[in-house]
């Protein structure tokens, strides 16, 4: 606007070569872009608080394993790891429940729901009787509601988890989309931070004895006063322009019973379904294997709580500012592309990392390498961008389900399980737990890599919101068309993408054609 001020006749630049001008619209359309990400974080704020508090309330447990071992579990650390797992088991339920309510009634209505139950669920841990009351029966008790109320915590994330990456989604412009969603990460990050952050001021201000007593309610406790403000915020926050088109539009496909919403997303788009679930594998295995299990392996190997702090704040800094690189790269290049290189990245890497942490595990050093900034760039690159992709698996009309339910399914499956699977594995071997990291990167790879070959085919879409650009220099067969896995009566967006699925059949036919054609 500045420039077109300044001319002396309309359209003319002055004194402002072409090669100038043109990385000035440069530089103003990529400042846009950055603007655009602030924009959504001021109007979306309470999103993010909730989001924060949710990972927070989640990793308060883990964080404070030894002391929940000694207090519900009988200083069992199987035990405690099993306790930790059971919310996985509910994520499944909860992604389904919680996703055909944000499907059906708005996304807001969701994220509402599932912020309010994960307080109750929390601040309730605290409140429980543990075995220091001293009777027996109320211990017990104590036990079986902890294990109610962190299945009501697996309900409650599962759900946040699925609705918030398919609002960010559908109020982000495509070009910053992977930005958009890798707030989600950077949010979660933040929220393991602050529960590591205020255990250990706890344990540094009241000592370990005084923590095993009576001072590990304090975490779960005082989630409350953020989680009441985020619950306040939420109430205000405007429904996704996507979804109120789509109810406009197609206001049969989204009101469904929730039975008819189950059979359509398992019958529809199963293999959707299970190539979220591979891909997601990596993700769950380093979010759990690695960024809660090792804490806990390296306290148990002697490494100072000081130590420990510092090595999990470093990783969560590294991650917090490399999941914007990698939302920038992502969206620049694709989606599928970068989290392609995350995963051959972890298959390589993720055994020498603990080697170097192994090898020595009460020394910072070889720790911070290993943990802080090696696994702290390698969660990020597969983490931030699992989102996206399974959020781009499924069309509007069934995106918060199909979301919620693939990734909440793949966590319940890798990341529940890969504390325990992690623990026996060390026991098993001191090369164990790397060579499960391994594991975990391979399968998504293979995923991706089978996903890549259906798409080609024409059994499957994997797109369904930005599909320029989402392979970036892996490219596409020339002979086939983007594919168009949709209704015979359905309208194409600018980029040749439409909001609605239609049989594999449909698709395999448009392919074919274009084979023919091509000949």
């Amino acid at each position: 606007l500045l420039l077109v001020f300044h001319t002396d006749q309309f359209g003319s630049i002055i004194d402002l070569p072409q090669s100038d001008f043109l990385f000035f619209i440069f530089f103003v359309e990529k400042m846009g872009e950055w603007a655009e990400l602030g924009m959504i974080i001021r109007i979306y704020w309470s999103l993010m608080l909730g989001n924060v508090v949710e990972w927070y309330e989640f990793t308060a447990y883990g964080y404070q394993a030894k002391y929940m071992k000694a207090n519900f579990f009988s200083g069992s650390s199987v035990g405690v790891w099993l306790g930790f797992a059971c919310t996985f088991l509910a994520r499944p339920l909860g992604a389904f429940v919680l996703g055909w309510i944000g499907d059906r009634w708005g996304r807001t209505v969701s994220v509402n729901i599932s912020i309010i139950g994960m307080l109750v669920g929390t601040v309730g841990q605290g409140c429980l009787p543990s075995q220091n009351c001293g009777i027996p029966w109320l211990a017990n008790l104590g036990l079986i509601v902890l294990v109610i109320l962190r299945f009501i915590q697996g309900l409650c994330a599962a759900g946040e988890i699925g609705t918030i990456s398919t609002y960010l989604t559908e109020v982000s412009s495509k070009s910053i989309i992977s930005r958009g969603i890798s707030l989600v990460y950077i949010t979660a990050m933040v929220g393991f931070l602050c529960a590591k952050f205020m255990v250990f001021i706890l344990e540094a201000g009241l000592g370990e004895s005084a923590m095993a007593a009576w001072g590990w309610r304090l975490p779960f406790i005082f989630a409350l006063l953020p989680g009441v403000t985020a619950v306040i915020g939420r109430r205000a926050l405007p429904e996704s322009g996507m979804f109120l088109e789509e109810k406009a539009n197609n206001s049969k496909a989204v009101d469904v019973s929730v039975v008819e919403k189950f059979k359509q997303v398992l019958t529809k788009y199963w293999i959707n379904i299970l190539v979220g679930i591979g891909c997601t594998g990596a993700y769950g295995v380093l979010c759990y294997g690695v960024g809660v299990w090792i804490q806990s392996f390296l306290a148990s190997s002697g490494l100072s709580s000081g130590d420990r702090m510092l090595a999990d704040l470093i990783s969560r800094i590294v991650g917090i500012f490399s999941t914007v690189m990698f939302g920038w790269a992502a969206d620049k290049y694709g989606v599928f592309f970068v989290l392609a290189l995350g995963t051959v990245a972890t298959m390589v890497l993720s055994l020498p990392l603990w080697i170097l942490i192994a090898a020595d595990p009460t020394s910072f050093v070889p720790v911070m390498l290993g943990y802080s900034i090696g696994f702290g760039l390698l969660q990020p690159w597969c983490g931030a961008l699992t989102y996206h992709f399974d959020v781009e698996l499924f069309p509007t009309e069934v995106r918060n389900t199909g979301m919620a339910f693939t990734f909440n399914v793949a966590f319940a499956i890798f990341g529940g399980a890969a504390p325990v699977i992690a623990l026996e594995s060390a026991e098993a071997s001191w090369l164990g737990p790397g060579i499960f990291y391994v594991l975990g990167g391979a399968l998504s790879f293979l995923t991706m890599s089978l996903a890549f070959y259906l798409e080609r085919k024409g059994k499957i879409q994997l797109s369904s919101v930005r599909r320029n650009p989402y392979y970036g220099p892996l490219g596409y067969d020339k002979g086939i068309p983007p594919p168009k896995v949709m209704e015979d009566n359905d309208s194409m967006s600018d980029d040749g993408i439409s909001s609605k699925g239609t049989s594999q059949a449909d698709f395999a036919s448009e392919a074919n054609k274009a084979k023919a054609n091509k000949a």
